[in-house]
């Protein structure tokens, strides 16, 4: 897959980044998840995952557009029936059991329980007016509840978002403690950000492993697709993409992707996954994806739905490249990306870029 990243884009990394990554890489390597001696207690379909996924612009040089993003998951073990007494899937599944990808009996089925918060801003957070060129200000906190069903090279997911959008969301207040602790410019402009509204989202989402050799066991590679879409007051679109992934020890799993409303799923599948290994396998492996969104509405950038608010003209289509590398121990993953977003709305000065940091344990 053609990269769209320059050698000069690579060296814009801001030397931040670069200090948080070496020390991230070093904690991990030295916390990572000890093996255990019982190989039952290893198999895919008794271990829990928990991931933390940070994504900021500011590892990328500059701060500005979409400024940050913060997704705490945990996801269930892969059984043959969803664990229906956790709240509050409990809530949906009676209504997710009619979906007819869930009627076929040889899936394996799991949930995700996730919480989060994004932060948009204007490149000029310097103002204290509205700038009106530039995307409004806006935060959004958000609870997932996600309803995952695969089979061997397939997955099938069906999440409801609820959130808020507005003062409520805090995303001020955060923003502003994360620039005060770093001694960076404070922004000015949170006067104008978007008003309280709640959100609801309902997403699809279908991934299929197109081909795969070597997972788990040695060099390895594998070409997934995903495409799917969101429908809610926050987000109405549809998205198509293609991820490339080769090296050592592979992890069964369906990827790393950019945060979205949907919550990744990056658990073990199956007992080809070096996590489910009784040795502590070392794996590392480099990706590309490049990922196309149709955008009918985005409140971020449309402003609010039932009241007026500032908005900018969107663009109808947005792409995501994205390249990076992951690193596996024993039942722990880390990765590390650097994302290149085209423009979102017509009166955007350039291009967006950001870095992510991924990092997981199966338990």
């Amino acid at each position: 897959m053609i990269s769209y990243f320059s050698t000069a884009s690579l060296y814009s990394i801001n030397y931040k980044f670069l200090s948080l990554t070496y020390f991230v890489v070093f904690t991990f390597f030295m916390l990572a998840c000890p093996e255990l001696s019982n190989a039952e207690t290893m198999s895919g379909e008794n271990l829990n995952t928990f991931s933390i996924y940070l994504e900021n612009d500011y590892f990328a040089g500059k701060d500005g557009e979409y400024s940050s993003g913060l997704k705490l998951t945990w996801s269930s073990a892969i059984k043959d029936q969803y664990p229906q007494k956790v709240w509050p899937h409990r809530w949906f599944y009676p209504l997710i059991k009619h979906v007819p990808f869930e009627k076929y009996p040889d899936r394996k089925k799991n949930i995700t329980i996730a919480f989060g918060q994004n932060i948009f801003t204007p490149e000029d957070i310097e103002s204290e007016e509205v700038v009106i060129d530039e995307r409004p200000y806006a935060g959004v906190s958000y609870l997932s509840v996600g309803f995952h069903s695969s089979l061997e090279r397939q997955m099938d997911t069906i999440e409801v978002s609820l959130g808020l959008v507005g003062p409520s969301s805090y995303a001020e207040q955060i923003q502003k403690a994360v620039h005060k602790f770093f001694d960076d410019i404070e922004p000015q402009g949170w006067d104008n950000q978007l008003s309280n509204e709640p959100l609801l989202e309902i997403i699809y989402e279908h991934k299929k492993k197109i081909t795969q050799s070597g997972i788990g066991s040695g060099f390895g590679y594998d070409l997934i697709l995903n495409t799917g879409g969101g429908f809610g007051n926050a987000l109405i679109y549809y998205n198509l993409g293609l991820a490339y992934r080769f090296g050592w020890n592979i992890p069964n799993d369906f990827g790393i992707f950019p945060i979205r409303t949907v919550s990744s799923f990056n658990g073990s599948l199956d007992d080809k996954d070096p996590r489910n290994s009784q040795q502590k396998k070392f794996g590392i492996q480099l990706f590309f994806s490049a990922e196309g969104r149709a955008v009918l509405r985005n409140i971020f950038l449309d402003g609010n739905t039932f009241t007026d608010s500032h908005s900018v003209d969107k663009k109808p289509i947005v792409g995501d490249f994205a390249t990076g590398m992951n690193l596996c121990r024993g039942r722990a993953q880390l990765s590390f990306a650097f994302v290149f977003r085209s423009k979102e709305y017509e009166t955007q000065k350039k291009a967006q870029k950001f870095g992510s940091i991924n990092f997981s344990v199966s338990y």
